[in-house]
């Protein structure tokens, strides 16, 4: 449709794609977890499944709850690196 607009700017864009990113990140290592079969197995399972519903549901278009989440991402991979 030529001269419609889009309502996401270019950094709304670059944003839900770090969060998307960060995302990944977060399931590779959530399912490290849940191979080992250790007891935490299972925990990162529900963990893994609550985020990808998560994210699967996030209005990309809502920047700041694209915000909040990358950043509870963000957090919750530090979390599971622990200190490098």
């Amino acid at each position: 449709m030529p001269g419609a607009t889009s309502p996401w700017r270019v950094n709304d864009v670059v944003t839900y794609d770090r969060m998307r990113h960060n995302a990944t990140t977060l399931t590779s290592l959530l399912i490290g977890i849940a191979r080992t079969g250790g007891d935490e197995a299972e925990q990162a399972r529900i963990e893994l499944a609550r985020w990808r519903r998560e994210v699967e549901t996030m209005d990309g278009f809502d920047r700041a709850a694209v915000t909040a989440l990358a950043e509870r991402i963000a957090l919750r991979i530090r979390e599971l690196e622990g200190p490098q």
